[in-house]
């Protein structure tokens, strides 16, 4: 395992409106907005992610970020679900108490795709999308 200088993972999200987005992370699942970063089109070839420039906002989430990534031009959607295609298809959300965050989320308007389903004794899951039809998965007693 490589030396970290954080124990955390975080995410880039390339999100297709980002106000939307924002909006959804901030507003609805509570997420904080730090800093915002910009990256031109010659690092993002030489870094070898791409040919255009983008903006980065970053959306803490405990000791991790999520990173809102938003292209001049939005790029198309992949397909739903996560048996859509290959990759990263969905981020997982620890909660201590998964009703309670469901009963909140709910109330701002989040739509899961089912009620929380008993995946152990101990643990339920639920899944809900973003905006832009991203999967999350939430974990919790």
């Amino acid at each position: 395992m490589p030396d970290l200088q954080r124990p955390v993972l975080d995410v880039g999200l390339v999100v297709r409106d980002f106000e939307k987005a924002l909006a959804f992370y901030r507003d609805k699942l509570g997420l904080v907005p730090t800093r915002q970063v910009s990256m031109d089109a010659e690092t993002a070839k030489r870094a070898g992610i791409g040919s255009s420039a983008f903006d980065i906002q970053y959306m803490q989430l405990g000791d991790a970020n999520l990173k809102l990534v938003r292209f001049k031009t939005p790029p198309p959607a992949s397909p739903p679900g996560a048996e859509g295609a290959a990759g990263f298809r969905y981020v997982t959300l620890w909660v201590k108490d998964i009703q309670k965050t469901c009963d909140e989320w709910r109330a701002k308007g989040v739509e899961f795709l089912s009620e929380p389903i008993r995946r152990t004794p101990e643990i339920q899951m639920v899944f809900l999308k973003d905006p832009d039809g991203n999967l999350i998965e939430v974990l919790g007693p």
